[in-house]
């Protein structure tokens, strides 16, 4: 009895030991899996990570490269200008020591010569000044599209909230409504005898508002020209260039020359008028057409030059 007893106590002893066993095993092969998930999920995560580091890299780099070549396209055009630039200042330059050299000379130069150098520095000045007004502009636009989107949204929101307060104040008498259509038809009216008074269009408080808090250059380009006529000559003369492609407000046709350039001295250019201006040096006055006595003191220093060289020829 005593060893049956010891038996089916180890019996009992073993299933226990068993059952622990199989629940440690299960235990193991439980944290096992997750430690497999948990790193599967690390390594998609990391995986995922590297893949939008390298989306973004490329983005860079495009737009690095993209910023490359719109740096070299300003940068050859900053070049071309500015040798254009350089090229002014020295056929200056060279037009200034020739005016010197001529006038050592002695030879005449009439003063529109002058005139023309003023009216080049005019020019010059004005398209410079056009330049920055355009820079000025490009620069404000981004600032005036914000401030539009800001204000249609603020004008949709009041829109909404005064469509919910329609409904409240439905319970009126008609006797109110018929005045407040009446008023609103001589507010109408009002407004329309101001718009046709100052041609801006301003039909109601948010457009007012909005001309207000339009930034000068805004107001100055679209608006200015309602009431300066300066402005509007300014402004169609920035618009004159982009009428056709490539336009320029260079003129495409002869422009005639200024006094005192005439049809007189144009004459002279031609073969037989040069060789009669050259008897104005070896005969009598007597023997020379009466134009060409009619404008002797005008003649330039080209001619007398010219003059002086068919007489070395002979």
């Amino acid at each position: 009895m005593v060893s049956l007893a010891q038996k089916l106590q180890k019996s009992k002893r073993n299933k226990r030991w068993r059952k622990r066993k199989r629940k440690h095993v299960a235990e193991l092969f439980q944290k096992e899996s997750a430690e497999f998930d948990r790193v599967d999920q690390e390594a998609d995560e990391w995986r995922a990570r590297q893949i939008a580091n390298d989306i973004a890299k490329r983005k860079v780099e495009s737009m690095k490269q993209i910023a490359k070549k719109k740096a070299n396209e300003e940068r050859k055009r900053l070049e071309s200008e500015l040798e254009l630039a350089l090229m002014v200042e020295k056929l200056q330059e060279l037009r200034s020591v020739r005016v010197e050299k001529l006038k050592k000379q002695g030879h005449f130069l009439p003063e529109e010569d002058d005139k023309y150098l003023e009216r080049v520095k005019a020019a010059v000045e004005e398209e410079e000044r056009q330049a920055a007004t355009a820079a000025r502009t490009d620069a404000a636009k981004d600032a005036i599209l914000t401030a539009e989107e800001s204000r249609k949204a603020a004008h949709n929101t009041t829109a909404q909230e005064d469509g919910l307060g329609q409904p409240k104040s439905g319970s009126a008498p008609e006797q109110n409504q018929g005045d407040a259509s009446i008023s609103e038809r001589s507010d109408h009216a009002s407004q329309k005898t101001e718009h046709d008074d100052q041609k801006v269009e301003i039909k109601g408080p948010v457009h007012s508002e909005s001309l207000t808090n339009l930034p000068f250059e805004f107001y100055h380009y679209y608006h200015g020209s309602s009431y300066d006529l300066g402005t509007l000559i300014e402004v169609r003369r920035m618009w004159d260039s982009f009428i056709r492609p490539g336009g320029s407000r260079i003129p495409g046709h002869w422009v005639q020359p200024p006094p005192p350039a005439n049809d007189v001295w144009a004459s002279y250019l031609v073969q037989p008028n040069w060789i009669s201006a050259c008897c104005f040096v070896r005969y009598s006055p007597q023997d020379l057409p009466s134009d060409f006595l009619a404008n002797k003191w005008e003649c330039s220093s080209a001619v007398m030059h010219y003059c002086g060289i068919l007489l070395e020829n002979g």
